[in-house]
């Protein structure tokens, strides 16, 4: 987790400081010059030191710091292991019995819900949950505000959170690209209608974001009641992600072995882009693409040549997954090397998975897939709108063969997205 401006402000108003005080406060300007009593300073370490587990902050800083200063100091202290033991101990000192059938509310999260979210999150997930953002409360209502996180809340009527959803920014370079996810229902309440009735909102809730292009979600496929949520809310199926969840993930349910999830998409606001895709794809793709209603200047083609010498790619490790995710922002002539580079640090490694997501605006998507089926890549999927300026292509190299027996589809559409992936593995997989 890092910690930046608005949760330190968030911070504050845990600590008891009023909202507009907090918001007028300058970032450079020491806290005691621009009003700020000292106990509240004081309450700010404490509150840092509780949730965070950085050390007690010293005097000069609770007597001369501002915001800036503040940050450094956490900056140079925050340890993630140490982190998430003091935001745990945190949560279990503030867990409360959670009532049984009592009325509860859907509702946008409020800052006092935080810490009943993070509780949430630890009772379904234990210590395992691997964003450490949604076990410290200020950060989530941090996130909120800055709205790279949207979340709902079932509210019971004396305050204690039975239920979660949310949108979030996650992997896509788009910022107004928003995954559904983390529907989460408190133990005492699995046999109502919350979980239904939190989708629902969800899915109004979304309509009302007005800054959005897209959704999208990521099914698992050991069985299909996710999918058949999705597929009623109007997510097309565009991509299957082979042995995405590591093993154990869900043990619970009675799975084992990796998991393996399709990936839905639901476009709300289009713009009219270019796209270069690959011939040898065309019967997959073409399939999907008739799911939605895409402004595009589309071009197949056999081969192509990069315009640009050089590649622009950002990767991201999860290392709890064994998965590694490449953005491939631009195609450059060089992007051979590249994934050469990327085939000897996943064996290195031992990932189990490598996604790599090139971006369709401009020609270089066949060369770039010719140089990936060299390397044992198969088709994953199309995402639309997945980079700022353009579509996704997404191919994906596995250390071990996947267990195609072992996955459940529930739509036409996203089997035969599956048979042509197998049909891939059996011609370029390892």
């Amino acid at each position: 987790m890092d910690c930046d401006i608005d949760t330190l402000k968030a911070f504050l108003a845990t600590a008891g400081c009023p909202g507009e005080t907090v918001a007028a406060l300058s970032r450079d300007v020491p806290l005691a010059a621009q009003g700020l009593a000292a106990e509240r300073c004081a309450a700010l370490a404490q509150g840092l030191t509780e949730a965070l587990g950085v050390p007690e902050a010293p005097a000069t800083l609770c007597q001369e710091g501002s915001l800036d200063d503040w940050l450094d100091f956490v900056a140079r202290h925050l340890d993630d292991e140490t982190l998430k033991r003091a935001a745990i101990a945190r949560i279990v000192k503030n867990k409360t019995e959670i009532p049984h059938g009592k009325p509860y509310v859907i509702d946008r999260m409020r800052p006092q819900d935080a810490l009943g979210v993070a509780g949430l999150f630890y009772t379904i997930y234990d210590a395992n949950y691997p964003v450490l953002d949604y076990i410290v409360p200020e950060k989530l209502v941090a996130l909120n505000q800055q709205k790279a996180v949207v979340t709902l809340v079932a509210r019971a009527e004396t305050g204690e959170i039975v239920g979660h959803g949310a949108y979030y920014r996650s992997s896509p370079p788009n910022p107004t690209v928003y995954e559904q996810g983390q529907l989460l229902v408190d133990p005492a309440y699995r046999q109502t209608s919350l979980a239904f009735r939190l989708l629902k909102e969800l899915d109004a809730v979304s309509y009302a974001m007005t800054w959005a292009e897209a959704f999208f979600g990521e099914a698992v496929c050991n069985h299909v009641v996710t999918q058949k949520s999705g597929d009623r809310q109007g997510y097309v199926p565009c991509g299957i992600e082979l042995s995405l969840m590591p093993d154990g993930a869900y043990a619970k349910e009675g799975a084992c072995g990796r998991i393996t999830c399709m990936t839905g998409f639901r476009v709300h606001r289009d713009k009219r882009l270019p796209l270069y895709l690959p011939e040898d794809c065309r019967p997959v793709l073409e399939p999907i693409l008739t799911g939605f209603s895409l402004n595009r200047d589309m071009h197949f083609a056999a081969s192509d040549v990069p315009e640009s010498s050089e590649t622009v790619l950002d990767a991201r490790l999860f290392d709890f997954a064994q998965v590694e995710r490449i953005q491939v922002a631009t195609i450059g002539r060089d992007f051979p090397g590249h994934v050469a580079a990327i085939e000897e640090r996943a064996v290195r490694l031992g990932l189990a998975v490598v996604q790599i997501f090139c971006n369709t605006a401009s020609p270089g998507v066949a060369f770039a897939v010719k140089a990936l089926r060299q390397r044992s890549y198969v088709f994953g999927g199309f995402m639309p709108l997945w980079f700022p300026d353009g579509d996704a292509i997404m191919f994906q190299r596995l250390a071990t063969a996947p267990d195609f027996e072992a996955v459940r589809l529930f739509t036409d559409r996203a089997k035969a997205i599956l048979a042509h992936i197998q049909a891939e593995w059996h011609a370029y997989g390892r």
